[in-house]
Order: structure tokens, then sequence, then C-alpha cells
């Protein structure tokens, strides 16, 4: 999946980075995860001005897989913030930026990470951009 985002990112004209320290490992499912990073990627992608950043991190700590897609896009005022989760919920700059889009994504994304007994944080600032971290249980590597 990321190296299609990755070419997204760069055909829109944006810095892309990712980094993962220490490879975490989660009991998930697979087809869960892909969709959670997807979307949390395409959203930072999709509302970035060409010229912008989108920055994935990945790494353990704590005992905790935690994920944190940064990205310098549009952003979202305290008020979007409490809705962004809601399903069918769209920001008025984003239907502007973006015509195409259900409204469900972020509403998949917290379920996906509440399921696996994980937590969700956002901060934003309008114009400046969005950081999404999410944490999830980590699994202790079985030593042979």
């Amino acid at each position: 999946m990321v190296p299609t985002l990755k070419a997204q990112a760069q055909e829109k004209g944006l810095q892309f980075s990712m980094e993962i320290k220490n490879r975490p490992l989660v009991a998930t499912n697979p087809m869960l995860m892909d969709q959670l990073w997807t979307n949390l990627i395409s959203n930072a992608i999709k509302y970035t001005l060409p010229g912008g950043m989108v920055t994935i991190v990945l790494k353990e700590q704590d005992g905790w897989a935690i994920g944190s897609i940064e990205d310098t896009g549009i952003g979202l005022s305290p008020q979007e913030l409490e809705l962004i989760f809601h399903e069918f919920y769209r920001a008025p700059r984003a239907k502007e930026m973006e015509r195409h889009g259900s409204g469900l994504g972020l509403s998949f994304v917290k379920r996906i990470i509440e399921g696996y007994q994980g937590t969700l944080d956002v901060t934003s600032e309008v114009g400046k951009g969005s950081r999404f971290i999410f944490k999830l249980p980590a699994v202790k590597a079985a030593t042979q």
C-alpha cells in the first residue's frame, strides 16, 4: 500500500517520508490495518496542498505500537475536530478541496482502533495541518 500512496503524494508535489522504528508487532487483522493506514495516509495526501509534507512514523514504546500520520494540510478547527469521527461528516473545506468521499473513513479508523483496545488522538490547526496518533497494544515477539 505504501508505494502506491507515496507515488500519489509525489505526483501531487508533496514531500513524503516514512520511518519504521523497531518494527512493532500487533495481533490484528492485516486487512483492517491496511484500511486504517490507507484511510489516514490518503486523507493526509488529499488535504495537503502541493509543496506540503506528509510524514508517517511507526514505532514501539512501552508495550504499544504507535502510528503517527502528520501533514501540513488544510487543518481542522476545534469545532470540526469534535465531528470528524461521526459517520458521513466531512469538513466544509475538505468538501471544497475533494468532491469525492463518503465521510466514513475516520469513523472506520476509530472503530478499528477501539476494537483492538487502542487509542486515537488528533491535533490540528487550520492552515497548518493535522497529526493523527494511534496506539495499539504491541505483542512480544516469541523468543527461541
